[in-house]
């Protein structure tokens, strides 16, 4: 199979959000398949949908992949699964959650998987980062940019708070990431 470049959306909003996001990101390049290629800085948002719970860290992460995205997403549910991740309520609290965003330039509408993910225009702690990284990447379903769609949304959503860095992008090479901390907040 040919290499992809996929985006992946991360957060983290119990426990050690920061440790977790690390931990996810080593497991991440860990796999042979797998190859990460640009890391967005961390966000701190508000959580979305179910308000009673704690403040999010979000973050973005480009890969190169030669895996299918059914394969990708296993690989992804087995490390949120090593991670303590429990699923009890939509849009609750979670250890990691780790979603594809895009995969290529493809579009897939299965019952397990929808890609491009299906809230991604709706979410500022998704555009936020995705644009820091690729800012002219085309959405296949909307036909604009990332930064195009982030600039609807401040629009349509002036009075929502900005998302806030807490720990800025590495600054070194990701292969040269050995210890497996992507952040370290600043």
């Amino acid at each position: 199979m040919s290499e992809r470049e996929v985006f992946i959306g991360f957060g983290s909003n119990l426990g050690d959000r920061c440790f977790l996001i690390n931990q996810a990101l080593q497991a991440l390049s860990d796999l042979p398949t797998i190859s990460l290629k640009k890391l967005s800085s961390l966000y701190e948002t508000a959580p979305v949908g179910y308000l009673e719970q704690g403040v999010f860290l979000n973050g973005v992460v480009l890969v190169k992949v030669s895996l299918s995205a059914f394969e990708l997403l296993e690989r992804l549910l087995c490390i949120e699964n090593s991670l303590g991740r429990v699923r009890k309520e939509r849009w609750g609290p979670r250890t990691i959650d780790l979603d594809i965003l895009f995969y290529g330039d493809q579009k897939i509408d299965e019952v397990d998987l929808i890609v491009p993910h299906p809230e991604l225009a709706k979410r500022i702690f998704v555009l936020e980062p995705l644009n820091e990284i690729a800012p002219a990447w085309l959405h296949p379903g909307f036909g604009g940019t990332i930064s195009e769609l982030l600039n609807q949304y401040k629009l349509k959503h002036p009075e929502e708070e900005p998302c806030r860095i807490v720990a800025a992008s590495p600054g070194v090479a990701l292969n040269e990431v050995k210890d497996g901390i992507f952040y370290r907040y600043g």
